[in-house]
């Protein structure tokens, strides 16, 4: 289900449009707290799930603005922590993993942990015979994939995922993406909690700007509009301001805020 536009709410305009307004509210703010979403938004989409990378050309802007005292950069992902490590690491930039819950030093739940695999063993045998759908197991998150599935596949899937949500007794709750459901416990409260949870800890002084395209974004992007949010991918129902068409054009609007930055600027 996506997110419907709230009646007097205006459309997200593209963010280069709006360039010369928005550049001028980034040069006033003290500090940005800037928080981008993984797949989608600093990589882009590929049909296997495990297959994503942070493309080598938005490394080193990435990196150049992890080092200006003026920003703080978290990559914000459904990903677990481990695979953000291996696949979207950039010194100076802070990862959070599974919706912005798993941070580093955090112990795995032993109780979610056997939930998952619980839930994955169950899964595994009543979805046996469909091929389209792939199941990933990210430690106490159980992810759904039905990208490549049939209609067929995917009624299946909903009804079995949508059975363990019942069953669970509210210890699961369900986040819906691209293609994907994910099982996640009920204390993974979703990025936009994640979101709210950094801002409360700096001065008033810190602007959030938030990129990502996926269902699971739109909750920062309602917590954060006050900030400069940004649609990955046009969505026409989005809460986010602005938009951007694809990671290329994230990788653009880097190189601009950067150009922004006085080297060194405290």
């Amino acid at each position: 289900m996506t997110t419907a536009q709230r009646p007097g709410e205006e459309c997200a305009r593209h963010l280069f449009a709006a360039w010369p307004q928005v550049s001028r509210r980034l040069r006033r703010a003290e500090r940005w707290l800037l928080l981008l979403d993984f797949d989608g938004t600093l990589a882009p989409f590929t049909s296997d799930p495990q297959a994503a990378r942070l493309e080598s050309d938005v490394r080193p802007v990435l990196s150049r603005l992890a080092r200006n005292p003026r920003a703080r950069l978290y990559i914000v992902s459904g990903r677990p922590l481990a695979y953000l490590r291996r696949w979207a690491s950039v010194p100076g930039v802070r990862l959070l993993g599974l919706h912005g819950w798993e941070r580093p030093g955090m112990a795995r739940p032993v109780r979610e942990r056997r939930r998952v695999l619980e839930v994955k063993r169950w899964l595994g045998k009543r979805l046996a015979g469909a091929r389209g759908i792939k199941i990933e197991d990210k430690g106490i998150v159980l992810a759904v994939h039905y990208r490549a599935a049939t209609p067929e596949e995917v009624k299946l899937a909903q009804e079995a995922t949508l059975q363990v949500l019942w069953s669970s007794q509210r210890a699961l709750r369900l986040i819906e993406g691209k293609m994907i459901w994910e099982l996640a416990p009920s204390f993974i409260e979703g990025k936009g909690a994640a979101a709210a949870r950094l801002l409360a800890k700096l001065s008033p002084g810190w602007l959030p700007i938030y990129a990502g395209d996926d269902e699971s974004d739109e909750c920062a992007f309602a917590i954060l509009r006050r900030g400069v949010t940004i649609q990955v991918g046009g969505r026409p129902d989005t809460k986010a301001r602005f938009w951007l068409r694809d990671p290329s054009e994230v990788r653009e609007f880097l190189e601009r805020l950067e150009a922004l930055m006085p080297p060194g600027r405290s």
